[in-house]
């Protein structure tokens, strides 16, 4: 560490803490000094949206933090290095560089937050840091601020208080490196506007800056503004330009002249991001026609599901073992590519309902340190299309949802436990009490078993395979229970644990798989389907024994391993790919009967193949009342 940071640093193996001078005393109050008490307080404090993820809001408690809230900003890697690795890094050390420079721009005067501390923890090898700052709870950022629709006036008054505050930064030696929109603060503080910097990362300290590199950094922000669909500020009528460059160069004529003789390298320099965006734009709108190419005229289910299709009365997707923790960028990561094609399989046929199998949250479940985050990575970002995001805490998450409100269906979403959801000792509660809060459709199961009325005449079933499973008549009890006062006639069971096979995909010879085929028997009412996860592939099942039933298996949400059931007696598919369920209740043709459908769809195995090779039926079955496979259909 620089000796300018005059800062207590606190560090063992797993866990580093750096400490400004004026608030020593309130963190060790709080218990910081240690991992333990650290945990500790990240369990219980709010989280808050931030730039490229979820900030945390601590409260130091003292005589010099009374009434001040610390707003913890976790660090991230950019670019293509963000969507490998996220906020998980080899080494600590960058935090802490951060808060140095951070320390010595407010020394020499620079418009920042007041720094408060750095920390790291280290987790299964990698280490995770955020940086502290008090937290300017009526600041804005400049893309929120401009979206309020501030007055003229105000414009004006914020413009000449950026070029103030970027003009000191400068003469504090700093080229900011990253200035856009969502890196500057506006505050309203005792009636005036301040402007202060956020996000240091790309910073970096020069003797001093020329005119060129002043006149870069203007120019950086003002594509920030073009792109984020302001450009109204930058031409004219607007003075906008002008006030900020007077503002910013004062009395100095020379530095004034300077800067406007680079002004046509800079909009040379604009122009070809002009360009860029508008390749980007073209390549997007080239995407979209692929896409409805490919759905038009390419898709091998186009043609299956056109004319002579029966009438749909309910219709839910079903998918399992998704919630992996993303260890490559999301453009090969399968369960993008699964989302990526129930999305549109919804969108070619809406759907009622969505079922979720159980090992939603790889590898150990949720705990409250990262609730946030997981519901953001494996929940939000890949099935924003089917999200409400009308909760309480919905705001929390709402921006790693990409698509628009007006272009979502909402359904409910009906989840199961898998095994591994339950490897921390907290992660049932939250699923059942905490997640309803972010996705209000979410429903669980309050024991080991419930049922659901989701339709006339349609019952969906959740059973959690993992709490009981050594305890053969506390799972037939919840199963008799449940099944015996679902409505019906059509119930659907969903859980984690496949009935028809053992862990290893053979024919079981006990345990589990037989004492929930006993319990449904035992209701004495039909249960026409089953759906699980946990085995990762595409697998169907006929089973006619103790009561026939047909189960799908599609626990291929988001990568496709072994066991695969080959030699299985009531097996009638079986694939390793990834993909995913659909479950239609189909109307009463002339002179017949209500039936249910099953279809089994494989998945691209990365989601940007989606644009050219859509998802493709790999099997349907229907079944009967009585839940006798009447018609199947293998691809």
């Amino acid at each position: 560490m620089s000796s300018t940071l005059n800062a207590a640093h606190t560090g063992n193996r797993n866990y580093r803490l750096f400490v400004a001078e004026p608030f020593q005393a309130e963190a060790t109050r709080a218990g910081l000094r240690a991992a333990t008490g650290f945990d500790a307080i990240m369990a219980g404090v709010e989280s808050v949206p931030g730039g490229r993820g979820e900030h945390r809001v601590v409260a130091l408690e003292g005589r010099r933090g009374m009434g001040q809230r610390i707003r913890l900003r976790p660090l991230r890697h950019g670019g293509w290095l963000g969507g490998l690795l996220g906020d998980r890094f080899l080494t600590p050390g960058r935090v802490f560089r951060e808060l140095d420079l951070w320390l010595v721009l407010r020394a020499r005067g620079a418009a920042l937050p007041d720094p408060v501390l750095a920390v790291a923890r280290r987790r299964r090898g990698f280490w995770r840091s955020a940086l502290g700052a008090i937290d300017l709870d009526k600041a804005l950022d400049g893309r929120a601020w401009l979206a309020s629709k501030p007055a003229r006036a105000d414009l004006t008054r914020c413009a000449r208080g950026f070029a103030r505050s970027l003009r000191a930064l400068h003469e504090a030696g700093a080229l900011h490196g990253d200035l856009q929109l969502r890196n500057v603060l506006v505050e309203i503080r005792e009636g005036e506007l301040h402007c202060l910097f956020i996000d240091l990362d790309r910073t970096t300290l020069h003797r001093a800056l020329t005119p060129v590199q002043r006149m870069r950094e203007l120019m950086r922000l003002a594509r920030s503004c073009e792109k984020l669909g302001h450009s109204e500020l930058l031409a004219p009528p607007s003075r906008l330009p002008g006030i900020v460059l007077s503002a910013y160069c004062g009395t100095e004529r020379d530095l004034l002249r300077a800067m406007q003789r680079c002004l046509p390298a800079e909009s040379r320099r604009i122009r070809r991001h002009r360009i860029a965006w508008r390749i980007g734009r073209l390549l997007s709108c080239a995407t979209m026609w692929l896409l409805l190419a490919g759905g038009l005229a390419c898709s091998p289910n186009a043609d299956d599901r056109s004319v002579s299709k029966p009438d749909v009365r309910w219709s839910m997707l079903a998918v399992g073992d998704t919630g992996r923790r993303r260890s490559v960028s999301e453009f090969f990561e399968g369960q993008f590519a699964v989302a990526g094609a129930m999305a549109r399989e919804a969108e070619h046929e809406p759907i009622d309902a969505f079922a979720l199998l159980g090992d939603n949250f790889y590898w150990h479940g949720l705990d409250r340190e990262h609730l946030v985050e997981r519901i953001r990575e494996n929940l939000v970002h890949p099935y924003c299309p089917f999200l409400a995001l009308s909760g309480p805490r919905s705001s929390e998450v709402a921006d790693a949802c990409l698509t628009e409100p007006a272009a979502r269906r909402p359904v409910p979403i009906y989840a199961v436990l898998g095994n591994h959801d339950l490897e921390l000792p907290e992660s049932a509660a939250l699923h059942r009490n905490a997640l309803p809060d972010f996705l209000p459709q979410w429903r669980t199961s309050r024991g080991l078993a419930s049922y659901f009325e989701v339709a006339e005449g349609v019952s969906l079933v959740l059973f959690e395979s993992e709490p009981a499973i050594r305890d053969p008549e506390a799972m037939k009890r919840a199963l008799r229970e449940s099944i015996r006062a679902a409505k019906g006639p059509w119930r659907i069971l969903i859980t984690h644990r496949p009935i028809a096979t053992d862990d290893r995909g053979g024919v079981p010879l006990g345990g589990y798989p037989i004492w929930v085929r006993e319990g449904i028997a035992e209701a004495g009412r039909p249960v026409q389907l089953v759906l699980t996860g946990h085995h990762h592939s595409l697998q169907a099942f006929e089973l006619e024994r103790p009561s026939p039933l047909l189960q799908i298996g599609v626990g291929s949400g988001a990568r496709a391993t072994p066991p695969l059931a080959s030699d299985h007696p009531a097996a009638r598919f079986g694939a390793l790919a990834l993909g995913f369920a659909r479950v239609d209740l189909l109307e009463a043709g002339e002179g017949g009967a209500e039936r249910l459908s099953a279809s089994i769809f494989e998945a691209p195995r990365w989601p940007w193949l989606g644009m050219f090779q859509p998802h493709r039926l790999r099997a349907r079955f229907e079944v009967d009342i009585l839940g006798r496979v009447i018609r199947s259909d293998l691809r």
